[in-house]
């Protein structure tokens, strides 16, 4: 299995330093040159290091025609740039380095293989910054646990969909080997699904769903992550314009009547989705809605051309790992008439969540999912006997019970009435701006519009879907020049081409 740099987006470069067995992050961003050196007397470098392997002029990072490069100060030691020698003995052109994203470079002695304890880790990123970092060494050891529990692990992400005991790195002849442990959400090693223990390699980047892991030989540089947290990460996106979702689609096509040829359902789809927001989809009949829901959420891959970018990741090519944070809700109801509120959410717990988790811990996710839904009350009621609205609520409970941190909801408000409408909807906007979850949601009765952050409507040119806009509700009636957002399906209608985009 060969290293691979992590799938992202450019965005602000930072660097994750790793010293003293502390971590800290420095962002790059405001400025072109950063110096990286051992602060001592008067030298002062824009990166101070404490270690005395490092030298004072150890280096510098220089931002170049939109790429970021390391420049080695030609020190007593040099520096190593995802193991390669950069040091003084080195020509002057190898002791540059163009930086990507999840690159590590690294001060110390000539053998990686004997670490000194007094070196410096740095990662290069793009991606994952925001995220607080912590280090788990694994000198001295022979083992590393990695889940859920902090009573049997020692790299501990508390969330819901990760196994008690989800993966496992042992010292094997020399070096760590890494098992996934039969986990639900499986682990990932460079973009590969873990099957059977694979040899670990320095830089390594290691995957649990959203959590990440960097394999650095003497121990591990991880995300550090709790439910608590994650949840306040995404309330903060909110206020910081954060991005869950990015998309750039193309053309999504399917085969034609006759079998033989190519329809085009949706061409020239540019938009993002921010962090614990209430999106709300809207268009008329055959404007390409669900399509764009099913091609933003992962679900419908086939025929389309583009990416879509989930949290800085490309969300097709690691699908498998992340769509345990994504919840699709469709417009019928999935549950079962019979069945009381509970049972219901206690049934989809267990379909949804680790195996692993205990009664106590699937009875937590179902309380906080009756609250999150108003339907505390109703609990031990059973489905048939509740309203339009509270079935709704049930429905989106089914996949929200398993923390899915990006809902997609298709027409849920089909078939209610303008209260109930309401009702469901102010509940929705309570779970994205009071839990931070993220919501995109498929209507066509605007009445409500202003509960909703963002919209995006699409259009039907040609029979085609084509995005006609993005953004507030507010900038939209300026857009289509209209004051009820109702009539911007006339006005669209009219003359589709002077509104689409793309």
């Amino acid at each position: 299995m060969d290293t691979m740099l992590f799938s992202a987006p450019q965005r602000e470069a930072s660097l994750v330093i790793l010293e003293q067995g502390k971590v800290r992050i420095v962002r790059l961003g405001g400025r072109s040159s950063w110096t990286l050196g051992r602060a001592a007397g008067e030298v002062t470098p824009d990166i101070p290091l404490r270690s005395p392997i490092a030298s004072r002029q150890h280096g510098k990072f220089l931002l170049y025609e939109g790429g970021w490069y390391y420049l080695d100060g030609g020190g007593v030691n040099g520096t190593f740039h995802n193991g390669r020698f950069m040091g003084p003995e080195a020509e002057k052109k190898d002791r540059v380095a163009l930086l990507q994203n999840g690159d590590v470079l690294r001060i110390d002695y000539q053998d990686l293989n004997q670490p000194d304890e007094r070196g410096v880790w740095i990662l290069f990123v793009t991606d994952l910054a925001a995220d607080a970092w912590g280090f788990y060494s694994l000198q001295g050891r022979e083992f590393c646990r990695i889940g859920r529990e902090a009573d049997q692990c020692q790299v501990v992400f508390p969330l819901p969909y990760v196994s008690a005991c989800h993966a496992e790195i042992w010292k094997v002849d020399g070096g760590f080997t890494l098992t996934d442990r039969d986990s639900k959400a499986g682990t990932w090693c460079n973009g590969a699904r873990v099957e059977g223990p694979i040899r670990l390699k320095e830089k390594d980047h290691i995957s649990i769903c959203d959590c990440h892991m960097v394999f650095l030989g003497h121990g591990l540089l991880y995300t550090a992550r709790s439910g608590e947290k994650s949840r306040q990460r995404n309330i903060a996106s909110q206020a910081d314009g954060g991005i869950i979702l990015k998309a750039d689609i193309q053309s999504k096509t399917v085969k034609d009547q006759s079998g033989y040829g190519q329809k085009e359902l949706i061409r020239n789809v540019k938009l993002s989705v921010k962090s614990g927001q209430l999106v709300a989809l809207l268009g008329g009949s055959g404007a390409g809605k669900t399509t764009v829901m099913n091609a933003l959420n992962g679900m419908d891959q086939l025929g389309v051309r583009g990416q879509v970018f989930y949290r800085g990741e490309d969300l097709y090519q690691n699908f498998e790992r992340l769509k345990y944070l994504i919840g699709s809700v469709p417009q019928e109801n999935v549950v079962h008439d019979m069945l009381t509120v509970e049972q219901e959410l206690r049934d989809a717990a267990l379909l949804r969540l680790p195996k692993d988790m205990g009664a106590r811990a699937i009875q937590k996710q179902v309380d906080d999912t009756l609250v999150a839904l108003n339907l505390t009350q109703k609990r031990k009621t059973q489905i048939r006997k509740l309203s339009g609205g509270e079935r709704k609520r049930v429905n989106i409970g089914v996949e929200l019970v398993a923390d899915r941190e990006l809902l997609c909801l298709d027409e849920p408000d089909a078939g209610l009435d303008p209260l109930a409408k309401k009702d469901l909807f102010t509940t929705l906007r309570s779970l994205a701006h009071d839990r931070g979850k993220s919501i995109l949601v498929i209507i066509h009765d605007v009445s409500e519009i202003d509960l909703f952050d963002q919209i995006i409507m699409m259009a039907k040119v040609d029979n085609v879907g084509r995005l006609a806009f993005e953004g507030p509700p507010a900038e939209a009636r300026e857009y289509f020049g209209v004051e009820d957002l109702s009539e911007a399906y006339v006005v669209i209608s009219k003359d589709p081409n002077r509104y689409v985009r793309g």
